[in-house]
């Protein structure tokens, strides 16, 4: 959607990619084996929900009077 020329990223788009990055994470560390380390540098899902998250900002909460 595009509102006085901007484009419009939906709360419910970015949850859907949140959802599926989660998704792909976990699959990651299940992938690793037994005696494996977890390596955060090499995990695409990762740095994919990092770049999500610093991607909109956060909405305060709403405060009654």
């Amino acid at each position: 959607m595009h509102r006085f020329g901007k484009k419009i990223k939906l709360p419910s788009t970015m949850a859907i990619k949140h959802q599926l990055l989660t998704m792909m994470f976990e699959d990651e560390i299940r992938a690793i084996p037994c005696d494996g380390a977890f390596n955060e540098d090499e995990s695409p899902a990762l740095a994919m929900l990092k770049r999500l998250r610093g991607s909109h900002p956060r909405i305060a909460p709403h405060t009654s009077p």
